[in-house]
């Protein structure tokens, strides 16, 4: 039986992965735009021509201010203004160094400010969107490209209006938004069903993507730039502007590592394990583990003692695993056990609160630690995500997880999968006494048998 949880709170709160995204950046200056190249702009801020980082800083956190105040572009300028009025730094002309003479940058003026805004802005919006987005696979595996339709919008970035790929499909690792200064177009993600009843053709890049170089600007000698080409129609191309031929939420990800082969997802925290998880003799990863914040407890709810669940409440416990030889073997163990592999990575599945999406990238981390052997218990995961006893959303510092309670035959056994912020999955399978076991059950009661 599902629990009504009002989350209307979230309304109105600050674009949290967009902040994220900007705010994780470190800096680093440069006189050109080209100077700190594609993939870089997602590890550092900067902006052409600002030589000092104290300046630098300044640009960085009145867009923090903005994205948590919700402030517009022109704000964001008058804010600015005074500050770089002080600092000799408002105007079109060339900034010295007044103890070497030496050239520190280009003066910031309210149009270049405005592009600054308008850069930063879109591509952190367009970062959190594409976390969002990976997250949400299982419900919404489509992703269709969306241009403004109006005067202001360039033919090329028009064209792709409406044209809707699969998630994975190569061209999101390239033509991403934003894909040139002042690009204003987005993504949408849709459902099969959306397809169905919009009448929407899916398309595909296969066959359709080229390298080409193009000029960095229309100065003479300018240097030439590797972008994707993508031919959209028999003889017609489109491709990002040079400098913008990445994926910015894609480059997060794998700073962070949160995408790539080696992922370890976007919840910092993901492979951390719950300090209620042990009893003081198991050694956690790090030494280190996380505290959820207390909430209502089983008691709260009136539901009953683990003790005294009756036989008909409770799963067969299925077998335990052997202990494989080593990490391949573990990995090769775990993943049949939950049904995906490297050829067949995703595996999305029905729960009675949610879908979820097993991913085979998350599984080289669960048997990092042989001593842990977690793969022994890989059979308790789909009966527990599938037939839960009962499904909590959990608080942390660091926001909510939800925790699947399995509750099986065997008396004094209790398996436990955490969903992460990410969707990652981190479980365990503690055999304690019943008390013990209770206060695994606290957080919002989101289901329950």
């Amino acid at each position: 039986m599902a629990q009504t949880v009002d989350l209307a709170y979230a309304i109105g709160l600050p674009p949290r992965d967009a902040i994220a995204y900007l705010a994780g950046k470190g800096y680093q200056v440069g006189f050109s735009w080209t100077d700190v190249w594609q993939e870089a702009q997602a590890k550092s801020f900067t902006a052409a021509g600002v030589m000092k980082v104290d300046v630098l800083a300044d640009l960085r956190q009145g867009l923090l201010d903005a994205q948590k105040a919700g402030l517009t572009r022109a704000d964001y300028i008058d804010r600015l203004k005074p500050l770089l009025q002080k600092k000799g730094w408002w105007g079109k002309d060339a900034q010295t160094d007044p103890a070497t003479g030496e050239m520190t940058g280009k003066g910031l003026t309210p149009r270049r400010l405005g592009t600054i805004f308008d850069t930063n802005m879109q591509s952190a919006y367009m970062a959190g969107r594409y976390k969002s987005f990976v997250g949400n696979v299982a419900d919404r595996p489509y992703w269709m490209y969306v241009a403004i339709m109006d005067r202001r919008t360039r033919p090329a970035h028009a064209a792709l209006n409406g044209r809707t790929f699969r998630h994975d499909d190569p061209i999101w690792g390239s033509i991403w938004p934003p894909n040139g200064f002042r690009c204003r177009c987005s993504v949408r993600a849709l459902s099969a069903d959306n397809l169905k009843s919009r009448n929407i053709d899916l398309s595909s890049s296969r066959g359709k993507l080229s390298e080409i170089e193009v000029e960095t600007s229309r100065r003479p000698g300018a240097p030439l730039a590797k972008v994707t080409r993508f031919e959209y129609a028999p003889g017609k191309y489109f491709h990002p502007d040079p400098g913008w031929n990445y994926n910015p939420g894609r480059a997060w990800g794998e700073r962070i590592g949160a995408v790539g082969p080696a992922r370890r997802g976007w919840d910092v925290n993901a492979f951390v394990p719950d300090c209620s998880w042990s009893n003081g003799t198991v050694e956690f990863a790090q030494g280190g583990c996380i505290k959820p914040i207390k909430g209502k407890t089983y008691l709260d709810y009136k539901r009953p003692c683990l003790a005294d669940v009756p036989r008909t409440l409770r799963q067969t416990a299925p077998p335990l695993l052997p202990i494989a030889m080593d990490r391949a073997a573990a990995l090769a163990q775990l993943s049949a056990a939950v049904g995906v592999s490297a050829v067949t990575p995703l595996r999305v599945m029905q729960t009675p609160v949610e879908k979820l999406v097993i991913d085979y990238g998350w599984l080289p981390h669960m048997v990092e630690k042989t001593d842990a052997a977690r793969e022994r218990f890989g059979n308790f995961i789909l009966p527990t995500l599938e037939q839960p006893f009962e499904v909590w959303m959990v608080e942390y510092k660091d926001g909510f997880r939800r925790r699947y309670i399995g509750l099986f035959e065997t008396i004094g056994m209790l398996a436990i999968v955490r969903v992460n912020r990410d969707g990652s999955l981190l479980w365990n399978v503690m055999r304690a006494k019943e008390n013990y076991l209770n206060g695994q059950r606290c957080g919002i009661l989101l289901y329950h048998k």
